[in-house]
């Protein structure tokens, strides 16, 4: 029974083709095109752990974030039909080992889709190691998406869950900055990181790093498998009623309601601005960075502090991820309630009114926190034009979210959303990688709102015409295929 019910699970994640080629593209295109700038990302930093080894850490990176995800939407996007499943007179058994044997299955895959982009570069070696360490950590997150699947029941919050402590655990783990501090010790992919750049550490003591990171394995593994025994375990499930209103200010009302009543969603989307952009400049060393400013019409190359760098780049990045989860996950969570409104005579776009008015507050939330938080150590130049790139880039990246997860679904809307930030504002625009964005960096959604953000971050006066009028353009253009998705859903089952 176990085997038919692990190929029907595996089946059942194959049935959209796209979940399946993200599961293999992600990792490839992370690891392909982040490894030599996060390498030296780790130099600034103060990592000591050499650029081919901290490369390969990467692919344990990529393969622990997938598996995360796997685990997570293993145990909290599956629990209803596991459990009728175990009602029905499957044993629970059967259904948590199938569970748990096609969740194994897809962090394979990640591993070795992440191993392959690894052995496509010239300047990786010891691939072996690599493979055990990339293994140990998909393993281990595969926990750690479990726990959070069988805490956290909104896929939202568990989604911004993941990422934090993905986020906290590779940027502030030994690879980046090289850190001795106890509280690393805890980060789930630390020992099999050092696994690869550093087996003979003494982090673990008296236990060897290898003994460390094979504990940290089986733990993972085994509270991946408890979470998926008290999830499905048969029990009666509640039943919830749904709510009314009237057209868009009962919309409007009755959107805000329930995302208000989800106080672990605005903690969420609160705390991790703060935590992130702060320990971020934190662990930023005082170093001159070189950054392309105009100024009154003239092209110059200026030598920043790289802290005042940092301080302004993490804000854009952080505002996209989390402005691309909430509107990827209010449209999905929201879409047949909403198709029901439709049904009894809400007109659509106000319907669409309701629900894009709820993402971009959780867009201009998030995009105040942070400015609120950079403004602590560090000051632009002009304020109203660092806001204005902020603002611009959330709501871009908000609409964005909505495009995605009716096209692809929560899954691969995850996948992508992790994704599309990451290579666009994380690597692109990053000024602390290049003084000027790369040529290919201009076709993507972010370039004009952080041209315009960099410009207020450095520079008195206001030279960004042309990135403001690049902003706008990607804004209207990602509400209006916004609301294109929007309303093709709300029309698909209308009689």
């Amino acid at each position: 029974m176990t085997a038919v019910l692990t190929w029907r699970f595996l089946a059942e994640f194959a049935r959209r083709p796209l979940n399946v080629a993200l599961l293999i593209v992600v990792p490839l295109v992370f690891v392909t095109v982040s490894a030599g700038t996060l390498a030296e990302f780790a130099e600034l930093l103060g990592g000591r752990a050499g650029a081919a080894r901290i490369q390969g850490a990467t692919a344990a990176w990529a393969a622990a974030f997938l598996s995360g995800v796997v685990g997570y939407f293993h145990v909290a996007g599956t629990r209803g039909p596991d459990r009728r499943l175990a009602e029905a007179g499957s044993a629970t058994r059967a259904v948590v080992a199938a569970r748990l044997g096609s969740a194994l299955g897809l962090a394979a895959v990640a591993v070795v889709a992440a191993l392959l982009a690894l052995l496509l570069r010239a300047d990786t070696t010891e691939l072996g190691r690599a493979g055990v360490a990339t293994a140990m950590a998909a393993a281990t997150y595969l926990g750690v998406g479990a726990v959070v699947g069988a805490l956290v029941r909104s896929e939202l919050n568990g989604s911004l869950v993941i990422i934090f402590i993905w986020m906290i655990d590779v940027f502030f783990g030994p690879a980046m900055g090289g850190t001795d501090a106890a509280i690393t010790r805890v980060f789930p992919t630390h020992f099999p990181t050092l696994v690869l750049i550093d087996p003979g550490s003494e982090h673990a003591a008296p236990l060897s790093t290898w003994t460390a990171a094979l504990i940290w394995t089986g733990g993972g593994l085994a509270v991946a498998l408890l979470s998926l025994l008290v999830t499905t375990r048969p029990t009666r499930l509640p039943r919830t009623a749904p709510t009314a209103g009237r057209r868009l200010e009962a919309g409007l009302r009755a959107a805000w309601q329930e995302y208000r009543r989800n106080t672990a969603l605005w903690v969420l989307l609160v705390g991790l601005p703060v935590l992130f952009i702060t320990l971020s400049m934190a662990v930023t060393p005082d170093d001159p960075a070189p950054v392309e400013l105009r100024e009154a019409g003239e092209t110059s190359l200026t030598v920043l502090s790289m802290v005042d760098v940092h301080g302004a780049v993490m804000v854009p990045i952080t505002v996209a991820f989390l402005a691309g989860l909430a509107g990827l996950f209010v449209a999905i969570g929201s879409s047949e309630a909403d198709r029901r409104l439709v049904v009894a005579g809400f007109r659509t776009r106000e319907v669409l009114g309701a629900r894009l008015g709820i993402i971009a507050l959780a867009a201009v939330v998030v995009s105040a926190v942070a400015l609120g938080v950079t403004a602590a150590g560090f000051q632009p130049r002009s304020w109203s034009a660092f806001a204005l790139g902020t603002v611009a880039t959330a709501l871009t990246y908000a609409m964005i979210g909505v495009v995605v997860g009716p096209l692809v679904g929560r899954l691969g809307g995850l996948y992508l959303m992790f994704l599309l930030p990451f290579l666009d504002v994380g690597l692109a625009q990053n000024v602390m990688f290049d003084a000027a964005p790369p040529a290919w960096a201009a076709w993507l959604p972010a370039h004009g709102a952080v041209r315009i953000l960099i410009d207020g971050a450095f520079t008195p006066g206001f030279d960004e015409l042309g990135g403001l009028a690049l902003a706008l353009l990607w804004l209207l253009l990602t509400t209006a295929a916004a609301a294109a998705v929007f309303a093709r859903l709300t029309a698909a089952r209308r009689m």
